[in-house]
């Protein structure tokens, strides 16, 4: 038993110290695909390794409590003169003193206190399955959110581009006399807008890939980030239907990881109570006071055997007790907590869903589509002299607005799926050492 627990806080230690984070390069980094960037979290993202490393610590306070107390060997020399004798030391003449204690543990404190550790191993291994949950979750939500950015700045700049070709087609009309002064100023005014959009677009793009780029533990460019798969879930997402209402959360790993934390409480407090049965100390002490021509009394080799146990005069250990059962309360308060908190991440993970689902559905099949029917009339009326460049410019803005309500609407549908899945995983989800 002693050698797997050796074996397994060696394994998990590697995984967690040992394993590095392996370079993304640059050919990976621009064409990132979401599977890609979800196996990284288990060794890049520092949330996982952070928890790899609590795993470790913890496989080694497992070994530690299988292993009882050593015996104490006690050397000592009594009655030494000046006359010492000849020969070998331990034919001198003085009282030689060889002991060994050794303490026995009673009350069940070995099998309570290994039962402990077992309990808070299984914990941080739980603590390690969400946190790679939580990770798995945030580098999904950053990956579309890149994604998203991307398709947000593409939309506004090519927006830009037609607001320039507007622009100079307008100023040929103006030089021609085909068109006034104010047409062209006001097509001016609408590149700049569009101009400066895609500034902060562009901003918008770049802090996104930063924020992936620490997540993914990307030692690249932050700028050749690009991915591929851009709302790959949000294929899943059905736009009428929702998904089936999920029966319990206690699966889930924070929640496991809360119960082992309360089970591991109360064997402490059971230890805390073992702690009044006596534990004895055997001694096995040899004397050996040897005859000499200058020591004529020696009593030559003598064997004497103690026995010692501890005397509850000042405490019987009231104050160890009592904290073990504030630490079992607390445990049990802890647990109620996350299981709530595990019961409204679901509930407002499903109600996203479904407004995702919604928004997503009118922005695809209602917005985008009217919006586009209008641009189409404003310039189709407005080539014909049937309307003022006013108009045009305003359908062009909302068709832009509803092009970017589109991507945004996307990008929350894909963000709303990874959401939902990690309020509804459970530990069998994530292998974990």
């Amino acid at each position: 038993m002693r050698l797997f627990y050796l074996f397994m806080s060696l394994l998990v230690g590697s995984a967690a110290h040992g394993e590095t984070c392996a370079p993304l390069n640059a050919d990976a980094a621009s064409a990132l695909t979401l599977t890609a960037a979800l196996q990284r979290t288990r060794d890049c993202h520092p949330d996982v390794r952070a928890a790899a490393g609590a795993l470790a610590a913890a496989a080694a306070d497992l070994i530690t409590s299988t292993q009882g107390p050593n015996p104490q060997l006690t050397l000592g020399a009594g009655s030494v003169g000046r006359d010492l004798g000849r020969g070998s030391p331990w034919d001198k003449t003085f009282d030689h003193q060889l002991r060994v204690d050794q303490m026995i543990e009673r009350g069940g404190k070995p099998a309570l206190r290994r039962a402990a550790a077992e309990a808070l191993h299984e914990a941080s291994r739980a603590d390690l399955a969400d946190a790679l949950r939580r990770a798995r979750l945030s580098v999904a939500q950053g990956y579309f959110e890149l994604a998203a950015a991307l398709a947000r700045r593409d939309e506004t700049a090519a927006a830009l581009d037609l607001a320039k070709d507007a622009q100079r087609a307008q100023n040929l009309r103006v030089k021609a006399g085909d068109a006034a002064p104010i047409d062209a100023t006001r097509l001016a005014l609408d590149a700049v807008r569009v101009q400066a959009d895609l500034r902060q677009a562009e901003a918008d793009v770049h802090a996104a890939r930063v924020q992936l780029a620490t997540m993914l533990g990307a030692d690249v460019s932050v700028d050749a980030l690009r991915p591929v798969d851009p709302w790959a879930p949000a294929t899943a997402l059905p736009l009428l239907s929702s998904p089936a209402e999920p029966s319990s959360t206690d699966r889930r790993p924070d929640v496991l990881a809360a119960q082992m934390r309360l089970n591991a409480a109360e064997q402490s407090r059971e230890l805390a109570l073992a702690q009044r049965v006596r534990d004895v100390s055997v001694g096995l002490q040899l004397d050996r006071w040897p005859v000499s021509a200058s020591n004529s009394s020696g009593t030559g080799n003598t064997v004497s055997l103690s026995l010692s146990v501890p005397l509850f005069v000042r405490h019987a250990l009231e104050g160890e007790i009592a904290r073990a059962e504030a630490d079992l309360a607390n445990a049990r308060e802890a647990l109620r907590r996350v299981q709530l908190a595990a019961q409204s991440d679901l509930a407002q993970a499903r109600s996203r869903w479904v407004a995702a689902a919604a928004r997503r559905r009118l922005a695809t099949d209602e917005l985008a589509p009217a919006a586009e029917r209008v641009a189409a009339g404003a310039e189709l009326a407005y080539r014909r002299g049937a309307t003022s460049l006013l108009d045009v410019l305003d359908a062009r803005r909302s068709l832009r607005a509803a092009h970017i309500e589109r991507i945004n609407a996307e990008v929350d549908g894909a963000k709303a799926t990874a959401e939902l899945e990690a309020a509804t995983s459970s530990l069998a989800s994530f292998a974990t050492p």
